[in-house]
């Protein structure tokens, strides 16, 4: 029998009261399932407190509380045979539980629980399996937990999923702290070989160490691992035993890319390098005549651009540069790449910009390399003549730090990410920072600084000056390289000049340059004086406290009477390998990742000025400048995590009193450096 319109909306109406008290009744029991799990869960009653929680949540999916309280217990309780995918399962509208689940997320990073945080990203991650992001918060997390590795391998499952997703591969590269890997990850692999294909996609300084332990757990890599252990003798055999099965480890992209375009900060390979490059060099028409130099050939070609990078920092022998003599009149591409091995092509070869181009021509390679060694080192030549100058270069001091960083540009840099990332760098909220800005990178050495700061203010007017019209020469030229350059005005300028600057700047990051002034005060003085009234400094300087091993390699090449020459830096790296490895020098300058450059060597030990401060010392500086601190920046998620903890009460990590007492406490925190924001008050003078 058919009804009427009437009839059929008081049956519908009929039926949703009945589905709204259906609903309501549900959510009502739901609750009160709930009440009764959670204080059994409380009361550690957790097998008697699954029962409610389950059908509390079967009645009202929604409970986030109810599901993070259930995959807590399947965590820490592992014989309760918790089954979340089970339970995640039988739920047919995540969307609710998902959006609740942001809550209890931001609860937890508000108290600080990162490792319960971890587990409800988990959970969010099992929910949403497709979600790459996702699966980078909880990377993100894994970091602050100190779950270092898991979060290498989460980052890594994102990355491989989208690897043409250049924000990701930002993040990617800012995010990995160094794990220790205590197992080969093919993922992490496909990944890192994803991050070297773009100089300007990522940030590699700091990947020497995770992409070194990676490869000591590699199969395909097992023969250096045991070729490094081997003395002198040894070490011949296994290399003269080599052929192409053997020796394919020396033409795995990982490898060759990776010397490319890392430094490698690493005493047994530095060790295994050398003696391998001596081989080579030594042997060399041997190896021609039957064949075997095909093996190494990619390797040498790689090999050379990481000894360019380190600026030829690694021994060598008198036998070595009496072969290398005859080598150098050979005119084949293997023979002029082992050379670069030991000096560049622009001093080795300064007039055969043709023989070397149509080489270049046949192999991609060896084209890298002549572009490294050859026309880079001709174009930043060009460059010096372009720069323009800004006032006088009076002080003897300045003079002197000028004529270091004549001679050895610092520091030396391959790639840099120049997608603009979410940084605790930045003290603005996002609407702000991307104002017009006037930026000023006082001692901006080699550009890295000024590009990175460009890439995070996107509309700003950057300056950046330098004592060193070559570091600002590669500066200039990486810049023109990655399109930075219409962004940046390089200047040749000393700090002590720039109080007679025309206009004031709204920002100055001046990071790891004013201790290596006369007087400091009066650098910082002269740039307090063209920044605005509430503007904001950046600035760097070394730590008295946590610089004592430092001081101690200062004093041992100043016993040693070691020369800043490239020979003499040499043989004072050779000196403080032999050392123990106990040693203080050892332990904390040879592990550096700047000891291991000639550049940073000299910047690191042999530096001709030197300042140390104590915060105390720093603050009564921002005192008399009329400066108030904004924000300590550190890096390491176990300082900020044990910071936290010990000042629950400085959200904004701001206190310098608070960091004395951290620091007198755990001394090396500030090895690198103090960093941090402040900013000039309105009354400042």
């Amino acid at each position: 029998m058919s009804i009427n319109r009437k009839q059929r909306r008081l049956q519908e109406k009929s039926s949703g009261m009945k589905t709204t008290k259906k609903i309501r009744d549900n959510a009502e029991l739901a609750l009160e399932k709930k009440q009764i799990g959670m204080a059994l869960k409380n009361k550690g009653r957790e097998a008697e407190a699954i029962t409610p929680l389950k059908e509390a949540l079967r009645l009202d999916s929604s409970l986030a509380d109810v599901h993070f309280a259930l995959a807590m217990i399947a965590r820490t309780k592992p014989e309760r045979h918790v089954d979340m995918e089970k339970i995640n399962a039988s739920i047919k509208d995540k969307k609710f539980l998902l959006s609740s689940y942001s809550a209890i997320m931001i609860l937890l990073r508000q108290k600080r629980q990162y490792k319960e945080a971890v587990i409800c990203q988990e959970e969010i991650c099992r929910l949403k399996p497709d979600d790459i992001w996702a699966r980078v918060d909880l990377a993100l997390l894994l970091n602050i937990a100190g779950q270092v590795e898991r979060a290498a391998i989460e980052l890594s499952l994102a990355l491989n999923k989208e690897p043409q997703n250049i924000m990701l591969k930002g993040l990617y590269s800012s995010s990995l702290h160094n794990p220790s890997f205590n197992h080969f990850h093919p993922e992490v692999k496909q990944a890192f070989l994803e991050c070297f294909k773009n100089l300007y996609d990522v940030h590699l300084r700091n990947f020497w160490a995770p992409w070194l332990t990676l490869m000591m757990k590699d199969p395909e890599f097992a023969e250096i691992k045991n070729a490094r252990m081997l003395d002198d003798t040894a070490f011949i055999e296994w290399a003269d035993s080599l052929d192409e099965e053997s020796g394919a480890f020396l033409n795995n992209p990982y490898l060759t890319k990776g010397l490319c375009l890392l430094v490698v900060a690493d005493y047994l390979m530095e060790r295994f390098f050398t003696r391998l490059r001596r081989y080579l060099c030594l042997n060399y028409e041997t190896l021609v005549s039957n064949g075997r130099i095909k093996i190494f050939e990619k390797f040498i070609d790689a090999l050379a651009q990481q000894c360019f990078f380190n600026e030829y920092v690694y021994m060598q022998q008198k036998d070595e540069e009496q072969s290398l003599q005859s080598l150098g009149q050979r005119k084949e591409k293997t023979a002029i790449a082992l050379c670069a091995c030991y000096t560049p092509l622009y001093k080795n070869f300064p007039a055969q910009d043709h023989v070397l181009m149509s080489l270049a021509e046949e192999d991609s390679d060896f084209a890298a390399l002549v572009k490294t060694q050859y026309l880079d080192p001709a174009e930043e030549a060009r460059i010096k003549a372009e720069i323009p100058v800004f006032g006088a270069f009076a002080n003897e001091i300045s003079r002197a730090v000028q004529s270091q960083y004549e001679e050895n540009p610092y520091p030396r840099w391959t790639t840099i990410c120049t997608t603009a990332l979410p940084s605790d760098d930045l003290v603005f909220d996002p609407e702000t920072k991307d104002l017009p800005f006037r930026i000023l990178v006082a001692g901006c050495g080699t550009g890295r600084h000024a590009i990175g700061t460009a890439t995070r203010y996107k509309n700003a007017r950057i300056t950046a000056i330098d004592l060193s019209r070559t570091s600002i020469a590669y500066g200039l030229r990486k810049a023109r390289e990655c399109g930075m350059d219409t962004r940046i005005n390089f200047v040749h300028a000393d700090i002590l000049s720039m109080k007679d600057w025309p206009e004031p700047f709204d920002i100055i990051e001046c990071a790891g340059v004013l201790h290596h002034m006369e007087d400091p005060f009066k650098g910082w003085e002269a740039l307090n004086s063209i920044l605005k009234p509430n503007g904001l400094f950046k600035i760097g300087l070394y730590s008295e406290i946590s610089r004592q091993p430092i001081i101690k390699a200062r004093d041992f090449v100043a016993a040693g009477h070691y020369p800043s020459t490239t020979e003499g830096i040499r043989a004072c790296r050779q000196a403080i390998f032999a050392l123990p490895t106990t040693d203080p020098i050892y332990n904390f300058v040879a592990r550096s990742l700047d000891f291991h450059t000639a550049s940073a060597a000299r910047d690191l030990i042999f530096h001709v000025q030197e300042h140390r401060m104590t915060l105390p010392q720093i603050q009564e500086m921002m005192d008399r400048l009329g400066l108030v601190p904004l924000r300590m920046l550190v890096s390491n998620p176990d300082t900020l995590y044990m910071y936290d903890k010990m000042f629950p009460d400085d959200s904004s990590r701001k206190s310098f009193k608070n960091w004395e007492i951290f620091e007198k406490k755990f001394p090396l925190t500030f090895a690198g450096m103090y960093q941090f924001w402040c900013q000039k008050t309105v009354y400042s003078a």
